[in-house]
């Protein structure tokens, strides 16, 4: 009877052996915010607006032209019942219009009571940047592009323009479409 262990020991004696054999925690490591936006390209600039500011990505839809427009304005788009007008924003940007290519898209915003899409050259997804990668210096461009501007990223040696779309919509002259 003397080699009968009493099970509260043994309890005692697996909690030792698990204590002394158990991995410690995992090292905690800081984690950053990361800023995100949709990447986009106009011409040869690279560009990103802020996640909040993009509500849909389009492929070219079928357009109906309005007549007595500006150029810019490429036409009315009907997206599941809601029309939708079309503005070639390089052509808006004071740049020449854009040549509609298989990776043309409409990023498409929607700020208070306007929903306008803007046809882009190419969307290039989502991108993440470390807010340290924000830089002030940026390249020179057309002063209509550079006045949406609000700063930039740099990753990978190259430069992610921060284009703001608000002001798009708070531009007197964005509204001022017809001929």
């Amino acid at each position: 009877m003397d080699n009968k262990i009493h099970p509260f020991d043994l309890l005692q004696s697996l909690e030792e052996q698990s204590k002394n054999n158990a991995k410690g925690l995992p090292q905690q490591t800081e984690t950053r915010a990361l800023w995100s936006g949709i990447g986009f390209r106009l011409g040869d600039v690279e560009m990103v607006a802020p996640l909040t500011q993009v509500n849909e990505i389009l492929h070219f839809p079928n357009l109906t032209l309005v007549p007595g427009t500006l150029p810019w304005i490429k036409g009315l788009a009907n997206i599941r019942g809601t029309l939708l007008p079309v503005v070639d924003l390089q052509n808006y940007l004071g740049q020449p219009a854009i040549h509609l290519q298989q990776q043309s898209r409409i990023l498409v915003i929607n700020q208070g009571e306007l929903i306008v899409g803007l046809l882009v050259d190419e969307v290039t997804g989502l991108r993440h940047f470390d807010p340290e990668d924000r830089v002030t210096r940026i390249r020179k461009m057309h002063p209509a592009m550079k006045i949406h501007i609000r700063g930039a990223f740099k990753q990978n040696e190259k430069i992610w323009h921060l284009f703001d779309m608000s002001t798009l919509i708070e531009d007197p002259q964005f509204y001022k479409v017809a001929v």
